[in-house]
């Protein structure tokens, strides 16, 4: 008996090292993959800071080359000094992102002139580091941070080249003083989980930007430390893991060399921060790790005991009873454990099916994500550029109206889309919070209509809404009502064809207020309802693919609805439609004025001349409050003139103004102002909200109305703009208006006109660069692309190019093209509906030659590898990415143009 306890116990020491080194194993194969993964981190963190200071500095020394022209042009400068130059001066500042202003000096280091002061503050830089290296030959100088303007003192840092006259003789410096948190505050727009260090510094180790403690840290030196003495020397960028020389902290970091200008920049976390988690994740199995150590020593202590106990009492046939009365109990509980094993492994199967399904869902949506991103920044990105090289000849070409709409609309989808994410990241954070006011749900419903009015037309979709009285009045957030209306419309409106309608009806329901938005789209299948309503899902059907989106616009939409204590919910039939049901809880019902029901319809189309949802559908009505003395800023004249004649026949004073440039000189004149009104969208120059936060610098307590047709802008925080900005839908409401101008003037009654103060005078129009040359050539080019907006830009880019162009919509095309034609090269988007441009590309190689060997270049948003080896798996000979650089794009095409010419002359070929 004793021999089989000895036998027993050499199991137990066994099993207990087993159990021991198992967890010794998990823990140190967890650590190692933590820490890859925070150095994959941190490389991704420092490629996105790289790009970041690269563009800004690069746009600085494009705008300190601008300057450089324009006082070669003026002669000197001493003859730069005036209201003129000035304000070319702050147009070429105003393309610097982060820019605080930029600087002339003379050959002695005095100020000549500055982009944010007229005339310019007193400055002397003849002792300064920067001087006297561009004095002695330097091209350009990336100096460290400094106090910026007076008052506001933020931290900058200068970017600055030297000056010469035609002779070659130095005779000034031009200097760019750009903010230390543009360099650095960037990231936080990310949400990232960890508190990152970004730093930038000077190649001789002193810092130019650092976050955090940024203050503290500028103008000192890290060259002593490892990433100068050993990383830097060892290759331009890599990953290290050393405590910093500023303030101790030991950091997982990864650097990088910025091209063409010397400076690094280096992003790290914490190791401990980092760790965080795994030390938790140890802790855990440290824990399990003893529990099942004690649980074995426990059950060696008890078999000691029994032994000791049988032995004393040497009664064989006890201790064979008993003997088997613990087999059989032993049995049992192997067969309980083995039963809780298979539901354990059961539960941790599913929890891992549903990782994947969900980690599929996340890149799924990051990949939708930058595509939706990267789409319409390619037509702002292409526009821009066409218009900045005047491709087709001085601004007021009709062409150009064109493009700068259609640049707007572009952006206007991208401040949509991020809007909706930001949204979403604060209501996942618990941040989401809502504003309890009286809300007026007919106002609502009129200014949703007017908003997206311009929207439906260009679809063919018709609106309409019906509130009744006893549900107008509710207590909530005005701004997210508005937001829920908006986005439900606009969700119909998005999947609705041509001819349909899109219908808003509010009601007391049982005693329940509730808001139906019904249309006549494509509907959704009864499986995938409710994954519309969860973030990020879409519904992949062929009617779908058209319709841009992130997947976040109802989701967001019954957030917003749930925070009013309310529900969403779903009922669609495919080919017939959806209806969208909100009910809110009954004791947000008010109670107020009953007028009799009204029927709000589609608001008329826009005036012309002013693009879409912009002209205001209004009627002289006499009888507002006032009068107002009201400067009124819009570029659209019909606009302005409609509006002016309008407000002085309430009898008010209108002084009218087409643009920001000359609103700001009435604002820095005498004259006395109780309101400005003013458009939000008045492409070029500044536009209504940076006219706002002028005003009330130059004029502290003047009321601002922002007239806006766009969603996002009606959903925006306007406290941002000033003490007393309010936003306003365009069309306007007659009601709102009135009702709008009648709370001024009764505020105004109390209170004095508000004065005029010095201000800074409007920025005039800016120099164009010349355009880039031509490429030459006549080869007959086929481009497949399925959105109007990229074929024209398109058009555009290749319009001087030489080659000889035809468009086509979709990959189908793009094959019966090619079949019938003779092309030199085929440039095919990869996303198009129906047929894609890999089957095509597929469809193509399989015709034979000629035709089937034909050149083909692929034009896609995707940037990834898998997304690259799709391309080449369909036959593309290669890859373009938007948004297009039209240098790069003509490049490309001359290349692979030159490519297959070599291949056709070669006697393989």
């Amino acid at each position: 008996m004793v021999g089989r306890f000895v036998r027993g116990a050499l199991v137990v020491v066994v099993v207990l090292a087993a159990m021991a080194g198992n967890a010794a194993h998990r823990i140190y194969h967890d650590r190692q993959d933590s820490e890859q993964r925070h150095y994959a981190m941190v490389r991704d963190m420092a490629r996105l800071v790289d790009d970041h200071v690269h563009r800004t500095i690069h746009a600085a020394d494009v705008a300190l080359d601008q300057t450089a022209s324009m006082v070669a042009e003026a002669g000197g400068t001493a003859r730069v000094r005036d209201l003129k130059h000035w304000t070319r001066l702050r147009e070429y500042a105003a393309h610097v992102e982060g820019a605080e202003a930029l600087w002339v000096f003379d050959a002695d280091g005095r100020s000549v002139l500055e982009s944010a002061s007229f005339p310019n503050r007193v400055m002397r830089i003849a002792d300064r580091e920067s001087f006297q290296a561009l004095h002695n030959g330097a091209r350009m100088y990336i100096g460290g941070g400094l106090a910026g303007r007076p008052g506001l003192q933020p931290l900058v840092f200068s970017v600055s080249r030297p000056l010469h006259d035609d002779e070659g003789r130095f005779v000034g410096v031009v200097a760019a003083a750009i903010r230390l948190d543009h360099l650095t505050n960037f990231y936080e727009l990310l949400g990232f989980e960890f508190d990152p260090l970004i730093g930038v510094y000077r190649p001789d180790g002193e810092v130019i930007a650092r976050r955090p403690a940024t203050e503290a840290s500028v103008g000192r030196s890290v060259s002593g430390g490892v990433l100068f003495q050993t990383k830097l020397r060892e290759a331009p960028e890599g990953q290290y893991l050393s405590p910093s020389l500023l303030d101790g902290v030991t950091r997982i970091a990864a650097y990088r060399t910025v091209r063409d200008y010397g400076l690094v920049v280096l992003t790290g976390i914490g190791q401990d921060e980092a760790m965080a988690a795994w030390r938790t994740r140890t802790l855990h199995t440290v824990l399990e790790a003893a529990a099942g150590l004690l649980a074995v020593l426990a059950a060696l202590g008890w078999g000691w005991r029994y032994l000791d106990r049988e032995r004393k009492a040497q009664v064989e046939l006890a201790e064979a009873r008993t003997t088997v009365e613990r087999t059989s109990a032993e049995r049992d509980e192997s067969a309980r454990m083995a039963a809780a094993l298979d539901h354990a492994r059961g539960m941790a199967e599913a929890a891992q099916r549903a990782a994947e399904t969900a980690n599929r869902a996340k890149g799924e949506f990051l990949a939708s994500l930058s595509h939706e991103l990267r789409t319409p920044l390619n037509a702002v990105i292409g526009f821009a550029d066409l218009i900045a090289r005047e491709a087709e000849g001085p601004v007021g070409v009709p062409s150009y109206r064109q493009y700068a709409a259609n640049v707007r609309d572009s952006g206007q989808h991208v401040l949509e889309l991020i809007n909706e994410i930001l949204d979403h990241a604060r209501a996942d954070a618990g941040a989401l919070r809502i504003e309890e006011e009286r809300c007026d749900l007919e106002t609502a419903a009129d200014f949703a209509l007017r908003m997206l009015t311009p929207r439906a037309e260009r679809a063919g979709v018709t609106l309409a809404a019906a509130v009744a009285p006893a549900v107008r009045h509710l207590r909530g957030d005005d701004r997210r009502l508005r937001q829920i209306l908006l986005n439900l419309i606009a969700n119909g409106v998005k999947y609705t064809p041509a001819g349909g309608s899109v219908t808003l009806s509010a009601t007391l329901d049982e005693g329940v207020p509730t808001i139906r938005v019904t249309d006549t789209g494509l509907g959704i299948p009864s499986e995938d309802i409710d994954r519309v309503l969860e973030p990020f899902a879409r519904v992949e059907i062929a009617a779908h693919r058209q319709a841009d989106g992130t997947g976040l616009g109802l989701p967001l939409t019954k957030r917003l609805v749930e925070l009013h204590g309310g529900t969403l919910s779903l009922r669609s039939t495919l080919g017939v439609g959806t209806t969208v049901t909100v009910r809110l809880p009954r004791e947000r019902l008010l109670s107020g004025p009953t007028p009799p029901p009204a029927r709000i319809d589609a608001v008329p189309p826009p005036g012309p001349g002013h693009g879409p949802g912009t002209a205001p559908a209004i009627t002289p009505v006499n009888g507002v409050a006032g009068p107002l003395s009201i400067l009124l800023v819009d570029d659209d004249p019909t606009v302005r003139d409609m509006v002016a004649n309008l407000l002085r026949g309430w009898g008010h004073r209108i002084t009218e103004a087409a643009n920001a440039n000359e609103a700001l000189v009435v604002l820095d004149g005498p004259e006395p102002l109780d309101l400005l009104l003013s458009d939000v969208v008045m492409p070029p120059g500044m536009d209504g909200t940076e006219l706002a936060r002028q005003a009330a610098r130059m004029r502290p307590g003047l009321p601002v109305l922002l007239a806006s047709g766009f969603a996002a802008h009606a959903v925006a925080d306007t406290a941002a703009f000033g003490s007393d900005v309010t936003m306003v839908a365009k069309p306007f409401s007659i009601d709102e208006l009135r009702a709008q101008l009648a709370r001024i003037a009764g505020r105004l009654a109390a209170v004095p006109p508000v004065s005029a103060v010095p201000a800074i005078p409007a920025p005039a129009t800016p120099v164009p660069p010349p355009a880039a040359p031509a490429v030459t050539g006549a080869a007959r080019l086929l481009i497949a692309e399925d959105l109007a907006i990229n074929r024209e830009l398109l058009a555009a880019v290749f319009r001087d190019s030489g080659y000889r162009i035809d468009l086509v919509a979709d990959g189908a095309a793009a094959v019966e093209a090619v079949r019938t034609g003779d092309y030199d090269l085929v440039l095919m988007d990869v996303q198009m509906p129906g047929m894609d441009g890999l089957e095509a590309s597929r469809i193509i190689r399989s015709m034979p030659e000629p035709r089937g060997g034909i050149p083909i270049l692929a034009l896609t948003a995707g940037s990834s590898d898998h997304e690259r080896r799709q391309c080449r798996d369909a036959g593309m000979d290669g890859h373009i990415g938007k948004p297009y650089d039209r240098d790069v794009l003509l490049r490309q095409v001359a290349r692979a143009l030159a490519a297959s010419l070599n291949r056709a002359s070669s006697p393989s070929g």
